[in-house]
């Protein structure tokens, strides 16, 4: 299966292009921010991210590969009533973390009310891509992001510099993207007839608890550094990590958008040749965008941008160790396919948790000797387990 040169372009910029407004909306709340409440925001943030990772994952994930073959019954359940069913189960659950730590106000009451609104929104750029709909995935995108960024801005400067503001913002983008970008009506009859089965679910919960970890990751590296060294340099550390992470994301998904048709050639019967060069493509592309991430490293510091400056620049070797790990984290979602198109994704999971652990146990430890460098030290570490764990599971016979 190939996609029309049009339709690919379309691809990129709904992947490039919120990348891009999610780091611009970054900038925004660190100018706009005080480091202590940039901490607030990001664990808050990434709190409802890994429960909304989860969620979305359940069904979204597994639409991109069976939403031809649901019934029309079941491609309902599957957009709209599991990722509620499954919001309202973990809701409760992020409210209480965040209560943990002590956010407990309305800062953490936007994160729980946005994990709804993400879960479907997911589900339904999954249907797009499922249905080759390039134009609504970027509509649900560019909506998204973009509303996102220019009502963080008008909230920041006219409401309050707290937390609260940019979180109500991304919410309210949420809410509209939804009701402005539509499934269409060609969407809502399936050509299969197969319900949602075992096959479909064991799908859908091994990316789900993939993708949960992996933002968990990044939660629980920031959370590390507000215990150890305190709120401010969670948000320091958090604001280089976000910047760093928009240009891998933006990069990883042009490269996935520009490598989809290669990819959806291999679904029926994977070429491990094809794929090994797929990979080898993958990893040069990252490296490239390393470079790229080191280099706008460099102009911020030269501009000298006030608090964005001091942020992204003021740590070289966290920030180092930040894009180190970002290209390795990237890679992993290259080496990993040929367990994708094989539909193991119990084995993504139980990677990436091995690597979690990794992480808890060493992250802590060399916080105490390193500072912030150790944790991003931990997460590269981790980060490489991860691949090697990936590259051996490829390998191995079905």
């Amino acid at each position: 299966m190939t996609l029309p040169p049009r339709a690919l372009a379309t691809y990129l910029a709904a992947r490039v292009l919120p990348a891009f407004a999610g780091m611009g909306l970054t900038f925004v709340c660190i100018h706009a921010l005080a480091p202590e409440q940039y901490a607030v925001y990001s664990l808050t943030l990434l709190a409802a991210g890994v429960a909304a990772g989860f969620v979305g994952g359940i069904s979204g994930q597994a639409l991109l590969r069976y939403s031809h073959e649901l019934s029309p019954a079941a491609l309902q359940r599957a957009l709209l009533a599991f990722p509620l069913l499954a919001a309202a189960v973990v809701c409760p659950i992020v409210l209480a973390y965040l209560a943990w730590r002590g956010i407990a106000n309305s800062t953490a009451l936007l994160a729980a009310a946005a994990i709804p609104l993400l879960a479907l929104v997911d589900t339904r750029r999954s249907l797009f891509i499922a249905r080759g709909a390039a134009r609504a995935v970027f509509a649900l995108d560019a909506c998204r992001s973009g509303l996102g960024l220019l009502l963080a801005f008008a909230l920041l400067q006219g409401w309050s510099a707290q937390a609260a503001a940019p979180l109500l913002a991304q919410w309210l983008a949420l809410a509209a993207c939804l009701y402005l970008v539509r499934v269409p009506r060609a969407a809502d009859s399936a050509d299969g007839q197969r319900s949602i089965d075992a096959q479909y679910l064991g799908y859908g919960l091994g990316l789900a608890g993939w993708l949960a970890v992996v933002v968990g990751m990044s939660l629980a590296e920031r959370a590390v550094v507000a215990d150890t060294l305190g709120m401010a340099a969670s948000g320091r550390y958090a604001a280089q990590a976000d910047v760093i992470n928009a240009v891998f994301s933006a990069a990883a998904g042009a490269l996935g958008a520009a490598m989809m048709p290669a990819y959806l050639g291999q679904s029926a019967n994977p070429d491990a040749a094809a794929l090994r060069r797929l990979r080898r493509l993958g990893v040069v592309g990252v490296l490239a965008v390393a470079g790229v991430c080191v280099l706008l490293g460099a102009l911020l510091s030269a501009a000298s941008v006030g608090r964005i400056s001091q942020a992204l620049a003021g740590d070289v070797p966290t920030g180092l160790l930040l894009i180190a790990g970002g290209a390795v984290w990237a890679t992993a979602g290259f080496v990993q396919k040929p367990l994708e198109l094989r539909g193991q994704t119990y084995r993504l999971f139980a990677g990436v948790v091995v690597a979690l652990l990794l992480f808890l146990w060493l992250g802590p430890v060399l916080a105490v000797h390193a500072g912030a460098t150790g944790v991003a030290l931990a997460k590269l570490v981790a980060g490489c387990a991860y691949v090697a764990f990936a590259v051996v599971a490829a390998q191995a016979p079905r």
